[in-house]
């Protein structure tokens, strides 16, 4: 199985953290997606190692690595980066087998 971590950091939170949710729930709907969440950071203790930085994550779970990549290339992907790609500041992804 695959885990495809996404973790956002918005330019406005305030006013585009809802949409940017929304379309990850769009995404994580699509066909090659086994299961899914969408989170924000949790209220732990800040320790150096720990990264609350971000707005909202999406985790999502694939079968394969060949459903990943059907995934990524998915219309319904490729227009969730076109359409909020602009309300980011940054975005790291962690993909790894599990």
């Amino acid at each position: 199985m695959i885990v495809h971590q996404v973790f956002f950091w918005l330019h406005r939170p305030d006013k585009d953290l809802q949409a940017v949710r929304e379309g990850c729930v769009a995404i994580a709907t699509t066909e090659s997606v086994n299961r899914y969440s969408i989170g924000k950071p949790a209220g732990t203790a800040h320790r150096e190692v720990v990264d609350h930085s971000f707005h909202l994550s999406l985790t999502v779970f694939f079968d394969s690595l060949e459903a990943h990549d059907r995934y990524q290339t998915d219309p319904v992907h490729l227009k969730f980066v076109e359409d909020h790609k602009d309300k980011w500041s940054n975005v790291k992804v962690y993909d790894f087998e599990i």
